[in-house]
């Protein structure tokens, strides 16, 4: 698998719908605490990393030490998707499996995390920012739904639902950093975005 197949998969256009059905799926499983929380942390943390873009597009509000110019968006949805969603496929067993497949989640995600370094996307900082953002959404999700015995109580028809959808969507980019770009210009007033060099 090659590093651009890896980073399309923490694209939005699949993250954003796995988020949803990590949702539905606690709902499902009435976790209701769980739902809220995590429906809460995902917009949170999304809107930190459309912020930190915004900024930097907009004003050019960035750390040039760090060639830091906003927080990976791929990095922190796939870190806190990825992570939740290994755990609910794992609860229906045991808490070792859900553990098991949290972890498994968080390293996918940080190889999504380096494959956004190694194509060029983002700096080291932008990329351990995200996943440090998202790892600390999962951890807070998890931490909600770990009083619910078994909430994924119908396993196979929340990873088929994951399965599919990956399969289905996996390759296409959602126009978000052209929306985001455009947000910036109105705010700002620019009709140029500043660039990385210009931190």
């Amino acid at each position: 698998m090659t590093w651009t197949a890896i980073t399309d998969l923490g694209d939005s256009a699949l993250m954003a719908p796995m988020a949803l059905i990590v949702a539905v799926w606690l709902l499902v499983s009435r976790a209701w605490r769980g739902a809220v929380a995590w429906l809460a942390l995902f917009g949170l943390g999304a809107l930190l990393v459309v912020g930190t873009k915004i900024g930097y597009l907009g004003w050019g509000i960035g750390i040039r030490s760090l060639d830091f110019t906003g927080i990976s968006g791929h990095a922190m949805t796939a870190t806190s998707t990825l992570t939740v969603a290994g755990y609910l496929t794992g609860d229906r067993y045991s808490k070792f499996v859900a553990a098991l497949g949290a972890c498994l989640g968080c390293v996918l995600a940080v190889l999504i995390a380096i494959s956004r370094v190694v194509l060029g996307f983002h700096s080291p900082a932008e990329a351990v920012i995200g996943c440090a953002l998202g790892f600390s959404i999962a951890v807070a999700t998890i931490g909600m739904i770990r009083e619910y015995p078994k909430v994924a109580t119908v396993p196979f028809v929340f990873i088929f639902a994951l399965v599919a959808l990956v399969i289905i969507v996996h390759g296409k980019e959602a126009p978000t950093e052209n929306l985001i770009t455009r947000i910036a210009h109105y705010l700002s007033g620019r009709s140029i975005p500043f660039t990385r060099g210009g931190i």
